[in-house]
């Protein structure tokens, strides 16, 4: 089962690529990435019939690429397994949620995946 949203944070990497990436990964994608921003694109994927609205914002914390799934029919079981395929994709620190936030939940933990391997930190700090 899928979470109701995923969102990761790709470090180093403008949103052109990232955008390639989507496109490629979606190959049924409806339509070309839209300018919805200073910075920020939209677009919609599809995937398993379902369609799969896509923000994307370069440089939404400092230096780092949001990319964030608003629907609960991504591919991935959650927020960290997309984060591994982003990772496996650009060979660049990728953070993301560590599960779905819930009352009395740090807000500022997440789950990094760096060459060096994979943990929680308190970002920003």
């Amino acid at each position: 089962m899928s979470t109701p949203d995923i969102e990761i944070y790709i470090a180093g990497t403008a949103a052109a690529p990232v955008l390639e990436w989507l496109q490629a990964r979606f190959p049924e994608s409806a339509g070309a990435p839209r300018p919805a921003g200073k910075k920020q694109w939209r677009l919609t994927v599809q995937h398993a019939g379902e369609s799969l609205p896509v923000l994307v914002i370069e440089d939404a914390a400092p230096g780092f690429t949001l990319v964030w799934f608003d629907s609960p029919h991504t591919p991935w079981s959650d927020d960290i397994a997309c984060a591994r395929e982003a990772f496996a994709r650009f060979g660049t620190e990728v953070r993301a949620t560590p599960g779905s936030w819930g009352e009395g939940d740090d807000p500022d933990l997440w789950w990094h995946i760096t060459a060096t391997g994979e943990g929680t930190l308190h970002w920003p700090g």
